[in-house]
């Protein structure tokens, strides 16, 4: 058995996985229930120690947001969440406290090695993972391997991809990245400022979908605004990386069969590739348990 523990910009989601890479437990809690009171790391290991019980593990992994060291471990650098464990060396930490070997990688990276060991980039040559939620992962695999580069950077920065020079500033320090526009906290935040009527609801997201899908005419004005952002940063991942498939998680795709048409559509229209329409536009199939199952299985 395997264990992964995938901590992300609101929650935190872990669990044992079998070697077909199937949870046998699994739990997901907010990131907030392990910053009120308390060491953060201490929470964090006690939480693993609790879901991995009397499971025999081989080896585990934490997948975090930011960019890592994957050989010491250590978290070096994020803009989000990630930096409140920032300096720490977490691969030691959680490997002297729960007794086996321990790995820790970036979570678009470990989301797209589950994807692709186990999901919707199962027995693909190329794969570009992109996860629209509290940011914009994307991960590149290649030949069996996930893409890092020159350093820990190669391959993720997918959601800072420019669509606009004179957008708005991101907190990355460029200018109109994708995930200013295409991340589901970006599209909430566009829902909330358009549909006002939505903000009483606690599913806005899912409210709005619906409402394209029933062809209301202010949602499809914005809908379709979003999938021509999205389609742009696809066909530039199309076009940097050559990929016989693409594939989409996040929040976000649990509304891919209003998505996924016309995005589709868009990106075949815009995409340079012979032949033409050959990428695959897919959703994830792992969804919540990509992550984790990733990182579990990073060392075979």
């Amino acid at each position: 058995m395997r264990f992964g523990m995938d901590y992300g910009g609101t929650n935190i989601k872990a669990g044992v996985f079998d070697e077909e890479g199937k949870p046998a437990a699994f739990v997901e809690k907010k990131l907030a229930e392990f910053t009120e009171s308390g060491s953060l790391l201490l929470n964090l290991i006690g939480h693993a120690k609790n879901i991995i019980g009397n499971y025999k593990i081989i080896s585990g992994g934490l997948a975090i947001k930011g960019l890592i060291n994957t050989e010491t471990g250590v978290l070096e650098n994020d803009i989000g969440a990630g930096q409140m464990l920032a300096g720490i060396n977490l691969k030691k930490a959680f490997s002297d406290a729960l007794g086996f070997p321990f790995f820790v990688e970036n979570d678009a990276r470990a989301y797209a090695w589950g994807e692709y060991k186990f999901g919707a980039g199962k027995g693909s040559r190329a794969m570009v993972c992109m996860t629209l939620g509290t940011g914009y992962g994307c991960s590149l695999v290649a030949d069996g391997k996930t893409y890092c580069g020159s350093d820990s950077l190669g391959g993720l920065l997918g959601g800072h991809i420019s669509i606009d020079r004179n957008g708005p500033e991101c907190s990355c320090g460029n200018k109109g990245c994708l995930e200013l526009y295409c991340s589901a906290t970006a599209l909430t935040k566009k829902v909330s400022e358009t549909h006002p009527e939505l903000n009483d609801t606690s599913d806005a997201l899912p409210q709005f979908f619906g409402g394209v899908k029933s062809g209301n005419a202010e949602y499809l004005k914005t809908f379709n605004e979003f999938i021509d952002n999205l389609s742009i940063g696809i066909v530039n991942a199309i076009h940097a990386y050559g990929p016989d498939v693409v594939v989409l998680g996040g929040g976000v795709m649990n509304s891919a069969g209003v998505i996924l048409p016309p995005l589709t559509g868009l990106v075949h229209k815009r995409a340079w590739t012979v032949p033409k329409n050959k990428v695959k536009i897919v959703k994830s199939l792992l969804g919540n348990n990509a992550a984790a199952a990733g990182v579990a299985f990073l060392q075979s």
